[in-house]
């Protein structure tokens, strides 16, 4: 386990030698944490870091604000006592050393989703993904006073949800390859939970119960997901859609065909995002 573990995904958690890091002195100390933790790839300037935070107050003060919350960040994280340091602080410029004793969940998150691999490891994989995926980014996180860092937050909210959603399609998908329909089941559910308005994971909900032996829930799911799309958006469910219901009434729904073994000097592999 890293000493410092920040969890960017669903509640804001930061914990230190395994312990909970406390000492913040406000949700802005705790907000520049955040954006350092996940814009790690350059430094950043901290005229930019001063306007992202306090960006109604005139610079000298947002900066001498920002200096007053670095102190307190290093201290709580004990970035004095770390080797190598969790920050990289210069007069300039203030960056999250990469190199650092430190794991930050979106980055497991995100390296996951890169990394390429045969069928099953990547089914692993991306089990590994959904579980890391706690919540949305920063839920229930805002910085008073400053939009700019909550239009960050909702974007980088969207982009990290869009992605989840489709690791739960592919992990869905990939244990219906392999006959594994209940636990493709688990993960097409919370896809429809986390985005009932997604008509595709409807359908992939529909097959597995279908395959599953479910066809009465699989039908109902269909009305469910034809209410959903009317009452809530004004719109009927996509051709596609109603096809795959008259696939499952009528009885003519056929599964994916298994995934083939490969020897392992040529393992099937699935693309990566």
């Amino acid at each position: 386990m890293a000493c410092l573990s920040v969890r960017l995904l669903g509640a804001l958690q930061v914990t230190l030698n395994e312990e909970p890091a406390t000492g913040f002195v406000s949700d802005k100390v705790r907000a520049l944490l955040a954006y350092l933790a996940m814009e790690t790839e350059q430094p950043h300037r901290r005229e930019k870091l001063a306007g992202l935070l306090w960006p109604d107050w005139p610079e000298r003060s947002a900066r001498a604000n920002l200096r007053r919350a670095l102190a307190n960040l290093r201290q709580v994280i004990g970035d004095h006592q770390a080797t190598p340091p969790f920050l990289h602080i210069s007069r300039q410029t203030v960056q999250f050393n990469q190199a650092s004793d430190a794991w930050i969940d979106v980055a497991a998150f995100t390296d996951l989703l890169q990394a390429k691999a045969p069928l099953l490891e990547t089914i692993r994989q991306l089990e590994r993904v959904v579980e890391l995926y706690r919540g949305d980014f920063l839920d229930g996180f805002s910085v008073a006073d400053s939009p700019v860092f909550d239009e960050w937050v909702l974007l980088n909210r969207e982009w990290l949800r869009r992605l989840v959603m489709e690791a739960l399609h592919r992990l869905a998908t990939c244990h219906e390859q392999v006959g594994e329909y209940e636990r493709g089941l688990q993960h097409a559910w919370r896809q429809v939970e986390l985005d009932p308005w997604r008509e595709k994971a409807h359908r992939r909900l529909m097959r597995l119960l279908a395959l599953s032996g479910q066809r009465s829930a699989a039908l109902a799911q269909y009305e469910t997901c034809r209410r959903f799309l009317t009452e809530e958006l004004g719109v009927e469910p996509a051709a596609e859609t109603t096809g795959l219901y008259e696939q499952i009434r009528s009885g003519k729904l056929q599964a994916l065909v298994p995934y083939p073994p490969s020897p392992p000097d040529r393992a099937a592999s699935l693309p990566p995002f």
